[in-house]
């Protein structure tokens, strides 16, 4: 009886604390999808501390994941060093100013680390395209939500979604959500700008590029908007993996687009970036463009920070985003709660809870879980359903 009482109640903690989440959204955001929208800072203000579902959200009680660690950048190794310096010195983007400085093996274990996000090592490619990286498109369901994970932002891809936004709509959806995480096509300024003109009015001056080989370059929207409603909110799911042209289009669904973001800091990586192969068969990420909100907002080394933060590890958080490819987006987006009929025959018969009713195999998808939360919110605050 205590386990059935103790399932109820946690769903209800759940379900009370994004309530409160998109209550404080709702008061303090109210212009969900305005045509036009002063520019908004590259930092959201400040949410009341230690308010439950306010600033951060607690663990989910189902995911039972803890706070994420902070990753750990890596060093140049000593057999790197001649190879990463003749890279620093051609490509990037702050090669001027590294003439003045006694770059040497000696020196570079000290210097790497001052480059923060401009300069970055890793053991697996992270620009190449993934190729386990497909498209979703669809409403999830009981939400009513509209979910769109981009594999890129090719204009086949927009053409994709423009010919199904219309079916979409039919179905009077609570919002969309834009799942911008782990997005690999870092380099595509031009597709970012082609989606953002989906949310922006044309010609509006989205973000500007300028590097060490690439003289300012200024983009604007070009597309017909979708024409949604005022109150039509639009959420972005970020993470670490939210890079280059992804966190441009972020940024510009936040200030243009009046969208909130959820999820995790993003890679603070918003430039144009080289990727090469180093003989020890690391990788060596290097900037050679920085790009800069419409408002002048720097993105190279400066991680975007979400409006609504959800705490989940990076393995898990993966582990959902993988899942939608194996079991579907809508396993992943569902919380695995007991079923009420099973619950209340149990309770009739006076019989142990068995939890193998309500155990899968499809790993919880976190963050897209609180974006759903939010969406529900919104739409109980506005039409009591």
């Amino acid at each position: 009886m205590w386990a059935i009482l103790r399932g109820f109640l946690l769903v209800s903690v759940s379900f009370a604390a994004g309530a409160v989440v998109t209550g404080y959204f709702i008061l303090t955001r109210p212009q969900l999808r305005p045509a036009a929208i002063a520019a908004a800072p590259n930092q959201p203000p400040p949410l009341p501390p230690k308010v439950p579902g306010s600033a951060v959200l607690e663990p989910d009680p189902y995911a039972q994941t803890p706070v994420a660690a902070p990753e750990q950048a890596l060093t140049p190794r000593p057999e790197e060093a001649a190879e990463i310096i003749d890279l620093l010195r051609t490509q990037f983007i702050d090669a001027p100013v590294l003439i003045s400085q006694p770059l040497t093996p000696a020196t570079l274990e000290e210097l790497f680390p001052k480059f923060g996000d401009k300069a970055m090592l890793s053991e697996t490619a992270v620009l190449t395209p993934d190729p386990k990286h497909k498209t979703i498109l669809q409403t999830l369901t009981p939400q009513n939500v509209i979910y769109w994970r981009p594999a890129d932002f090719s204009p086949r891809e927009l053409d994709r979604l423009l010919k199904q936004w219309e079916p979409l709509l039919a179905g009077n959806p609570r919002g969309l959500i834009i799942d911008l995480r782990n997005f690999r096509a870092g380099n595509d300024l031009a597709g970012a700008a082609a989606v953002a003109g989906l949310f922006v009015p044309p010609q509006d001056v989205l973000f500007t590029v300028e590097g060490l080989n690439f003289s300012q370059q200024m983009f604007r929207s070009q597309r017909q908007p979708l024409g949604l409603k005022q109150d039509f909110p639009v959420l972005a799911l970020v993470n670490r993996g939210t890079r280059g042209a992804a966190e441009a289009l972020a940024l510009v669904l936040r200030q243009k687009g009046a969208a909130l973001l959820v999820g995790a800091d993003t890679a603070g990586e918003g430039g144009l970036f080289t990727e090469t192969r180093l003989k020890s068969g690391r990788f060596l990420r290097l900037a050679t463009a920085r790009i800069s909100g419409f408002d002048g907002t720097n993105l190279l080394g400066t991680p975007l920070v979400p409006d609504l933060a959800v705490s989940v590890t990076a393995a898990a958080d993966r582990a959902g985003y993988d899942g939608a490819y194996q079991y579907g987006i809508r396993q992943v987006a569902a919380v695995p709660v007991p079923d009420r009929e099973m619950l209340r025959e149990r309770e009739e018969l006076d019989l142990p809870l068995d939890h193998s009713l309500t155990d899968r195999q499809a790993p919880h998808d976190v963050m897209l879980n609180a974006a759903n939360d939010i969406l529900t919110g919104i739409a109980l605050s506005r039409y009591g359903k």
